[in-house]
């Protein structure tokens, strides 16, 4: 066929293509995924909230140490954010100020604290833990430093005014210093804890009072460094790296960990009372796979807990068919050790996996001198240690000696989808911190994870795994955009997803970015930036959808408008096609294309393949 003539034949025919990535099968060790977008945001793509103190009394060398949180109440949604003295309750799109909350320390507290020896600006009182009574949306746990005395105080929000209502010492709740690492989750009426208990901070603690873990027990706690925590069903979860205590004769080495707790213990019987009876702990390993995996040992960061429907398919909308079962499964951040190759890594952990490492072998040392090999199922005894008890009290002896001094678990819990799905490596930056909009649904009948992850560089990166909804056991890494939030020497602390979770929803939410001065708020997606179908459908991101009857890239599509929106996440990546082909009719997208000046259909990279047919 003539040039002229098959452009003629083009034009008139109804053509369809397809958008498709090149997928590496070279290895399972992940090379740094150039993101789809890169921008560096101005100030008119964020909003953004620094305190309320003005520019003059204000000595830019001190840190608020902001502590966030999503509060939710009806329809009502709004960030409650935690810093020096005072707490804002603050508007989600704008970051606007709608309630404040004064909290100083007594000058009596102020006055031991310089005495001991603290600096003017240590001694004031960080608020470090903001929690809201589920039961009771408008009543709030919240605690602070309180110049290195903490202490802890029930507020409830009366028609816009906050009434206090407790007021109790915060010790084994709150940190002692505000850059002190710990975590926090209450659960009915009852808060877990996982903090230091002293002054100097060498006595880390799990707690909910009267019960914590063992004092001084490195076999328990071994300087930890707690990064979160969440409930559900029979047990709280607690999340650290420490000093592994397995790997101390082969040399100092920090390991991550997922530890337990069941939510009826009430400690043990006689001198056990204030102990825990079901604390136990499992390493979490976050590795690439094979013959010698390489580890990422150090857990930075942790969301929370998503149930979603992972390896799947498209959703059915047939009324006939049982709902698929979903999985517990949650995300964590890791990094190598400091000292090490530079790198950093996402996991995903399902939770019936932990479930599996806790239901397993027990890990022992008979001497100082021997490895840690697991524990004979003959040895353990019945009922078997850190299950659920109606009454810990009555507890045997034996039981609770052996989960004294048998708290570690002999298996890891392996990564949910066999390997990390983002790695970075280099020593530019590391990975900080990590929000997770849940279950976002696509115009293909899918759902996806998008993550957003922290960096030490004032950068967020957003990704998803682009077989999550096909399979359980692969990964298919698509780096959608890399944000310049904040200056390149800030580092981001924490991120929050604001009105998101909802697959198929209409509206988008927002994303809270944190450094320990500032806050911002940025939209999880920049759809209009794709200016045509092609760069639309190349973006790959769930919230984009290219829009037939607008002819603009939309961030509006759902399953339900799936003959108006059109999208592609790596719907054929894996399939050899060829010119012509014919393709499955329930697997291809109809989507339009303009022709380049030569008649041929035109992209802008070669890693993006047009595949049509005529």
């Amino acid at each position: 066929m003539k040039p002229r003539s098959w452009r003629a034949s083009a034009l008139s025919s109804v053509v369809v293509f397809f958008l498709c990535s090149i997928t590496v099968h070279s290895s399972s060790w992940q090379e740094n995924i150039r993101p789809k977008l890169y921008a560096k945001l101005n100030s008119r793509d964020y909003q953004s909230f620094s305190g309320t103190l003005k520019k003059a009394e204000k000595n830019e060398s001190v840190n608020d140490y902001f502590t966030v949180m999503l509060y939710t109440h009806m329809a009502d949604e709004a960030l409650l954010v935690g810093a020096r003295n005072i707490l804002y309750k603050l508007s989600v799109e704008e970051l606007r100020l709608r309630q404040t909350l004064t909290w100083y320390s007594i000058d009596l507290d102020r006055e031991s604290c310089l005495v001991k020896g603290k600096s003017v600006q240590e001694c004031q009182n960080y608020i470090k833990v903001l929690q809201q009574y589920e039961q009771d949306p408008d009543r709030y746990m919240i605690c602070g430093t309180n110049a290195y005395k903490p202490s802890c105080r029930v507020y409830v929000d009366e028609r816009g005014s906050y009434v206090l209502r407790e007021d109790s010492p915060g010790l084994g709740v709150a940190p002692f210093s505000p850059w002190h690492n710990s975590t926090a989750v209450l659960v009915n009426e009852d808060l877990y804890a996982g903090t230091v208990a002293d002054f100097t901070g060498v006595d880390p603690i799990i707690f909910k009072e009267p019960l914590r873990t063992q004092q001084y027990d490195s076999t328990q706690l071994n300087s930890p460094d707690f990064v979160g925590s969440f409930s559900h069903n029979d047990f709280v979860y607690f999340f650290f790296r420490e000093d592994a205590v397995e790997h101390t004769n082969c040399g100092k080495n920090v390991f991550s960990r997922v530890a337990r707790v069941c939510k009826n213990d009430k400690g043990g019987p006689n001198k056990f009372k204030y102990s825990w009876t079901s604390f136990l702990k499992a390493r979490l390993n976050c590795s690439v796979p094979g013959d010698y995996p390489f580890y990422f040992d150090e857990v930075q960061a942790v969301s929370g807990l998503i149930e979603g429907l992972y390896g799947q398919g498209p959703l059915e909308n047939s009324l006939d068919e049982e709902p698929p079962e979903k999985d517990a499964i949650f995300y964590a951040t890791f990094t190598t050790a400091p000292n090490s190759i530079g790198g950093s890594a996402i996991c995903a952990f399902r939770l019936r996996e932990v479930s599996d490492a806790f239901s397993g072998a027990f890990k022992e040392q008979r001497d100082m001198s021997a490895n840690w090999l697991p524990v004979p199922e003959h040895k353990v005894p019945q009922p078997r240690p850190g299950a659920c008890s109606n009454d810990t009290k009555t507890l045997p002896d034996s039981y609770i000696n052996f989960v004294k001094t048998h708290s570690l678990m002999d298996e890891p819990v392996p990564p949910f989808f066999g390997s990390p799905v983002l790695i970075r490596t280099g020593l530019v930056s590391r990975f900080t911190t990590i929000a997770v909009d849940p279950q976002v649904g696509t115009t293909e009948g899918k759902t996806f994870d998008v993550i957003f992850v922290g960096t030490s560089k004032g950068r967020i990166i957003k990704s998803i795994n682009a077989l999550s909804s096909d399979s359980r056991d692969k990964v298919e890494t698509v780096v959608i955009e890399e944000l310049q939030v904040f200056d390149p020497e800030v580092v981001i602390k924490e991120l929050k997803v604001m009105g998101g979770g909802l697959a198929g929803r209409k509206s988008l939410g927002r994303l809270a970015v944190m450094s320990h001065t500032e806050l911002r708020s940025v939209a999880v997606q920049r759809c209009d930036r794709a200016t045509n179908c092609g760069d639309c459908v190349a973006l790959q991101d769930p919230y984009c959808a290219w829009d037939v009857r607008a002819s603009r890239c939309s961030s509006g599509g759902t399953y339900q408008d799936h003959f108006n929106f059109l999208l592609s996440i790596f719907e054929f990546s894996r399939l050899d096609l060829k010119h012509g082909q014919k393709f499955p009719s329930k697997r291809y997208q109809r989507i339009s294309f303009r022709l380049s000046s030569r008649g041929r259909p035109s992209f802008k990279s070669t890693s993006q393949i047009l595949i049509w047919i005529l």
